[in-house]
């Protein structure tokens, strides 16, 4: 009987999990982590300016629309961050977490940059973003499994 003839190009995935060669460098992780803030953003952004809208219709006080927007980002980040946290390689923590909310603050400003008020707007994001997705990272860590 023939053995198996394996290609050596393939690695095959150790059972104990991230093998140190095939980790992904942390600076990836915080590309994910913005990108993930963008996905989960994006939907809640248009309920979020839906629910405003409705706030300035009827008359309530300029807080409360603001509230619901900056609620969607921060619900948003924590996502993120989550998935930084959880599923990041060894060595990979709140500190990516919190970077990934900064990348995705800094590109939302960009993309807004220009229209009344993206100043105060740019900063109320990182206001927003940056410990949001922390939080995210730091609950994400404690849900790793054992020895991760």
């Amino acid at each position: 009987m023939e053995t198996k003839r394996r290609l050596p190009v393939l690695k095959v995935p150790s059972a104990d999990g991230d093998d140190e060669a095939t980790a992904r460098p942390p600076w990836q992780w915080v590309g994910f982590g913005a990108l993930a803030i963008f996905v989960v953003w994006l939907p809640l952004a248009f309920f979020a300016a839906w629910i405003a809208s409705r706030l300035n219709e009827s008359g309530a006080s300029p807080v409360g629309p603001v509230a619901v927007l900056a609620a969607g980002l921060a619900v948003a980040a924590l996502a993120g961050g989550f998935l930084v946290g959880r599923w990041g390689a060894a060595g990979v923590g709140v500190r990516e977490a919190a970077l990934a909310g900064l990348a995705a603050a800094i590109i939302a400003s960009a993309l807004a940059f220009g229209a009344p008020g993206s100043l105060w707007g740019a900063l109320a994001t990182v206001v927003v973003a940056v410990p949001f997705a922390a939080l995210g990272g730091k609950l994400g860590l404690g849900r790793r499994p054992f020895g991760a």
